[in-house]
């Protein structure tokens, strides 16, 4: 339950990113990098999978994964720089 509860307010703060005027309709809500945190404290390393669900929410449903993804410790975000698809 609590995981739950964590899991939806960090989708709820994940969507909360994007800025600037509403995507149209099947396109991207995002351009450029992705990058998503935790909510109350930064994510950890080991949090990629909650990581990247929240991106794909950022995403509305897909973030473009690849082999430069990356955790930065520095602000405790995970970083998807491929973007949306």
């Amino acid at each position: 339950m609590r995981m739950a509860v964590a899991l939806s307010l960090t989708l709820a703060q994940a969507a909360c990113v994007a800025t600037g005027p509403a995507a149209p309709t099947g396109t991207p809500a995002v351009k450029g990098p992705v990058r998503v945190s935790g909510v109350g404290q930064p994510y950890q390393m080991w949090d990629g999978a909650a990581a990247r669900k929240a991106a794909d929410a950022v995403c509305d449903g897909r973030v473009n994964t690849s082999i430069y993804d990356r955790f930065d410790r520095a602000t405790g975000e995970w970083v998807y720089p491929g973007g949306c698809e």
